[in-house]
């Protein structure tokens, strides 16, 4: 008989209700909490062997067998996505699977096997969309069953603490595996994100964005690795990455002081960031939906603009806008003929690195003092005057 209830939404499955703890020091609880961690995972490779014999018989698992060692790549993901679907906590042999094929060097193998992922963890249900996984030793009724009995040691044979049963250790455990599993799925994508071919970063960055906007965790990571993206060294990808954070701020109207501070932080005042990155993330900013209800988002967008005005000058790199304004002044002749000489290869070469600067230097504070103009109307200071 199966001890936890096969489904895709595992973390709906109903439970008896525990006690909450009254505090956070979990330590005196420390060997226990080890102990019923390694009884969970016993339990749940039982309840998978039953679950696994259960549906081992019917047809369509069968051909989903067939398929997983004879089938195409691409019916070898799509095999291993059913069967995810079908019960999560009851196959982990085939998340692993999933995410060694999205672990590997081949970029066809590993982006479509992301993908399915990314469709299972972001859209999907596996994921719990209004919280983040919790690890095993911080689950709630645990620790509050542990403070309310005051367990401070278990040993397997003994009867589970309490309330506890063993659907509340098999849920605790999956999640567990799963917060961790999570994590390194997205440090796969962050390699690709990092690819030398741009299809494989755009890829990788419409798959952050998918997981950043439908589910809240590891929500810090995703954005992180969206923001960066405004650098990258592809101007479509930056472009791309600056409307996906467009499109998030839209669904997610509440994240907006932390994308700000996200963007100030790994972009805007990163040491040794280049212009272009600091221009797409300024287009970002000042494109920000800003409303008299949210003064003090338009204050924070201003003291990052007058922040990005004081590093300018004090770089130099204002001193372009002076010396392009000066070269653009036509030279007097001293003679009737007198030809200019040509300038020297070197020479040549800092003219148009010159040039360059100067351009980046004119775009960036034209997109600084777009955001200046379009923050103000909304800021403190302006509703107080």
């Amino acid at each position: 008989m199966k001890i936890f209830e096969p489904r895709p939404d595992w973390y709906a499955v109903e439970l008896k209700s525990l006690p909450d703890p009254v505090s956070d020091d979990v330590t005196p609880f420390t060997t226990t909490i080890a102990a019923l961690k390694d009884y969970a995972k016993t339990v749940l490779d039982e309840d998978t062997a039953t679950y696994s014999k259960t549906f081992a018989a019917s047809s369509s698992r069968k051909f989903m067998s067939t398929i997983m060692s004879s089938g195409t790549m691409s019916d070898k993901v799509s095999a291993l996505t059913l069967a995810i679907q079908e019960s999560p906590a009851h196959n982990i042999r085939a998340f692993e699977n999933l995410m060694s094929l999205g672990a590997k060097r081949s970029r066809g193998t590993a982006l479509a096997a992301l993908a399915a992922l990314v469709d299972l963890l972001g859209p999907g249900m596996i994921l719990p969309s209004d919280r983040r996984l919790r690890t095993f030793t911080s689950q709630l009724g645990l620790i509050g069953t542990l403070q309310k009995h005051n367990t401070k040691s278990w040993s397997t044979g003994q009867a589970l603490p309490g309330k506890i049963t063993k659907a509340h250790l098999i849920l605790w455990y999956f999640e567990d595996w799963l917060k961790d599993a999570y994590f390194k799925m997205i440090q796969s994508l962050e390699v690709w994100c990092d690819d030398e071919v741009e299809y494989a970063r755009t890829k990788a960055v419409d798959q952050v964005f998918a997981l950043l906007r439908d589910k809240p965790e590891q929500e810090s990571n995703l954005l992180r690795l969206l923001v960066n993206k405004l650098g990258d060294r592809d101007r479509k990808i930056a472009s791309r990455a600056s409307y996906l954070l467009l499109q998030l701020l839209t669904t997610h109207p509440r994240m907006k002081q932390v994308v700000v501070r996200s963007i100030e932080q790994d972009v805007i005042f990163r040491p040794g960031q280049n212009s272009r990155a600091k221009y797409y993330a300024v287009n970002t900013l000042n494109q920000t939906i800003l409303s008299t209800k949210e003064p003090e988002l338009a204050d924070s967008l201003l003291k990052v603009y007058f922040g990005m005005f004081l590093s300018l000058l004090k770089n130099g790199e204002l001193g372009h806008l002076d010396t392009a304004l000066e070269g653009s002044k036509p030279e007097k002749k001293k003679g009737k003929n007198k030809r200019r000489p040509r300038p020297s290869t070197e020479a040549e070469e800092k003219t148009k690195t010159g040039a360059g600067e100067t351009e980046a230097a004119e775009k960036l504070v034209s997109a600084i003092l777009t955001g200046v103009n379009r923050a103000v109307p909304f800021s403190q200071a302006d509703q107080s005057t």
